[in-house]
């Protein structure tokens, strides 16, 4: 029977009992009209006692249980798996291993990329030794070619105005020379061809070399022809011959100066050797990491929730292979009331229950508020956290309820929830002092599910907690249940 039908049962009750009483009245004498009045007027309520104890102030909130981690972990190469380590509900830690793929063919391409990485080495190697013996050799070549070009006008000048003592001594003096210039060219020479055999240079600087050296015999000749010349006294032919080789010494004096050009290259070709060895060291330290990325791992601690893979099969990039989540950490989102965004603060603590262990209460906190609201009512969303226990009861996607624990008042009047009376957003209760209900208007401070903590009554009082909506401020009730 719902309370209203009781109240009015009650009413009824307290009717007939007058009814008789003013039967007997009849038969034994009258009651006074005053009692009689109180007896018919007096509602029957149910009351209950004002107890003094502790409140604690909630928010509930909703969501389902989620995992911090929940990865699909998948292959980064194609290939065959040669096995599988793991099984549906396998913990794993950090870094286990998972399953393997065939190295075999990585393997091999490694190997020849080592084998490519020391071929590089060995070519730097020898542009390097090439780029600092180039140019010594460039600025000797210069040096020989300069030393010819002056004895070569020397010889012409000796013939165009005839031998003097001076000129004879000049063309000795360039036969020195000459003799000289031969025997740095012979000994470039023979260092080229030793270096070029050791594969220190290439054959292009043995052949300058080899070609300076037979310039420098040729310049030789030329001194000791020019000398003989002074001494016997010039000739037409002796001066076009001499002019020639003026020319032609000129001729290789340009040359040599463009030899310093080679000097150039040279460094080039150390640039590009090196830039070759760094190319061949970044092809072996790629086939490495492929070599390391057949076995696979697991990137954290968890539990396999799934298995895609089995041993024997083939696999391109990018195919799942198991999926793990972490157990020992879940979360739900909730959806949280802008009223109560001032009241709610990171760190609160949860308490959390799930419909699978309605008997167990698991501890959460709220570790998030997000900063954007989620919907057009102004709702904000949490983040709680809840600690799995040790036995990992809590799965992923179970229904979790929390209760956030806003604050608590400690030994305070608590006033049953039945007891409130709501009318133009004032909160009534009806207090019962020697039979007669009393009015009284409270002013609530905080709620729970079953009682207030209000100000207005004190404790040891009695409110009415059915039948009130019946009552009148001063009207006569009889206590029906307490």
């Amino acid at each position: 029977m719902k309370p209203n039908a009781l109240s009015f049962a009650l009413v009824g009750l307290a009717f007939g009992l007058a009814f008789s009483a003013c039967g007997r009245g009849e038969r034994g004498g009258t009651p006074a009209p005053q009692a009689q009045a109180r007896e018919v007027a007096a509602v029957s309520v149910a009351v209950a006692k004002i107890q003094m104890g502790n409140l604690t102030e909630t928010a509930s909130v909703t969501g389902d249980l989620q995992s911090y981690n929940d990865v699909v972990v998948a292959t980064k190469l194609g290939g065959r798996f040669v096995e599988v380590r793991v099984r549906e509900g396998d913990r794993v830690r950090k870094g286990d291993v998972i399953a393997v793929q065939d190295p075999t063919d990585l393997q091999l391409q490694l190997r020849q990329a080592e084998s490519a990485m020391r071929a590089a080495e060995a070519n730097l190697q020898q542009a390097e030794i090439a780029a600092r013996t180039q140019p010594a050799q460039t600025e000797a070549q210069i040096q020989a070619a300069k030393a010819a070009l002056e004895a070569a006008r020397a010889r012409l000048r000796a013939l165009q105005t005839g031998a003097r003592p001076q000129e004879r001594q000049q063309a000795e003096q360039a036969v020195a020379a000459a003799r000289a210039n031969f025997e740095l060219a012979k000994a470039n020479y023979e260092r080229a061809q030793q270096l070029y055999q050791q594969g220190a240079i290439p054959k292009q600087q043995l052949d300058t070399a080899k070609t300076a050296y037979e310039a420098a015999q040729a310049q030789l000749r030329q001194a000791e022809e020019t000398l003989s010349l002074v001494r016997e006294g010039p000739r037409r032919e002796d001066i076009e011959a001499a002019e020639q080789a003026v020319r032609q010494a000129e001729e290789a004096y340009r040359q040599a100066l463009l030899g310093k050009a080679q000097d150039e290259v040279a460094q080039q070709r150390v640039v590009a050797a090196r830039a070759a060895l760094q190319q061949a060291r970044a092809q072996v330290a790629l086939l490495k990491q492929q070599l390391a990325d057949t076995v696979i791992r697991a990137p954290f601690e968890g539990v396999v929730a799934d298995r895609f893979a089995e041993a024997g099969a083939m696999a391109g990039a990018g195919t799942p292979v198991v999926r793990i989540v972490t157990v020992d950490r879940l979360f739900f989102e909730a959806t949280l009331p802008e009223l109560l965004l001032r009241d709610v603060k990171v760190g609160m603590p949860v308490e959390v229950r799930v419909d699978a262990f309605p008997n167990r209460v698991f501890e959460g906190r709220v570790e998030a508020i997000y900063p954007a609201v989620a919907d057009q009512a102004r709702n904000l969303r949490i983040r709680v956290s809840i600690t799995n226990p040790a036995d990992l009861p809590l799965k992923a996607g179970l229904f979790a309820r929390g209760e956030i624990k806003l604050r608590e008042y400690r030994n305070v009047p608590l006033t049953p929830k039945l007891a409130l009376l709501e009318k133009g957003g004032d909160t009534r209760v009806f207090v019962v002092q020697d039979g007669v209900a009393k009015q009284r208007k409270l002013r609530v401070i905080a709620t729970n599910t079953e009682v207030v903590y209000a100000e207005g009554v004190q404790p040891g009082e009695v409110v009415v907690v059915r039948g009130q909506d019946l009552l009148s401020d001063g009207q006569p009730v009889r206590v029906i249940e307490q």
